[in-house]
């Protein structure tokens, strides 16, 4: 498999590696053109028994060696991954990368995720869902993408995007969910905010049809489309 310099190869290559590297909830993704990259966070449980820092070059930490011990020789996306341990702090982060693509991701402990990185009250079980919706949002998008430019044309287009975290009001859908569930309903809307960086106006316009009953929002300077796709929102320019 060679590597498909574009945005659309990227998301593509991208939202199978967010699956292989273990469905991990993601603290933040950008695409920027053909260069992907996310941060997860390491799921509670998966290292077994933890070690405790201060963590060294020469004292790496065993249990995330492991992890990387495991998985190296395995595929992702198609592709044998590389890892690199960084240990220099209180908790140890793990570099992944795809030889032969842009995609990269560094997995960092639960520690080291606040609520307030990603401008949640809380944080808890409604992460759990968050990774298999950014999948679902960028596998639309790849497949609009793809289909916008079959229509129109012209060199594929390209784009930026990011995940963020929006808060919201949430509280009429804990009052409308029992409450043994209520921990899965999340505080905040996972977003993609979609900018482009070339795209001729015949593409534009092909990608916008899919966005049929999107909701016109932003300011008259940036004005934004905004899709709801299932638990998952994509906001791009009009």
């Amino acid at each position: 498999m060679t590597a498909d310099r574009s945005s659309i190869g990227a998301l593509i290559t991208g939202k199978a590696f967010m699956l292989d590297v273990g469905a991990y909830f993601p603290v933040s993704m950008a695409l920027r053109g053909d260069v992907f990259e996310a941060v997860f966070m390491m799921r509670e449980g998966d290292l077994g028994h933890r070690t405790s820092g201060p963590y060294s070059p020469e004292r790496l930490p065993s249990d995330v060696m492991g992890w990387a011990q495991l998985r190296t020789g395995v595929g992702m996306a198609g592709r044998f991954p590389s890892f690199r341990i960084e240990a220099g702090g209180i908790w140890p982060r793990i570099h992944v990368a795809l030889p032969g693509t842009s995609v990269r991701g560094l997995i960092v402990m639960p520690e080291e995720v606040t609520a307030e990185a990603v401008n949640a009250p809380y944080l808890g079980k409604w992460q759990d869902q968050i990774s298999s919706d950014v999948r679902i949002g960028l596998d639309y998008l790849a497949d609009w993408l793809s289909a916008c430019h079959h229509e129109a044309g012209g060199t594929a287009p390209s784009i930026d995007l990011d995940l963020v975290y929006r808060p919201y009001d949430y509280e009429a859908s804990l009052a409308r969910t029992d409450q043994r569930m209520r921990e899965f309903i999340p505080p905040v809307r996972p977003v993609l905010e979609l900018r482009w960086r070339s795209a001729n106006r015949a593409q534009r316009r092909a990608f916008v049809k899919n966005l049929k009953g999107a909701r016109k929002t932003g300011s008259r300077s940036d004005r934004r489309w905004n899709y709801l796709l299932g638990g998952i929102e994509v906001e791009a320019p009009r």
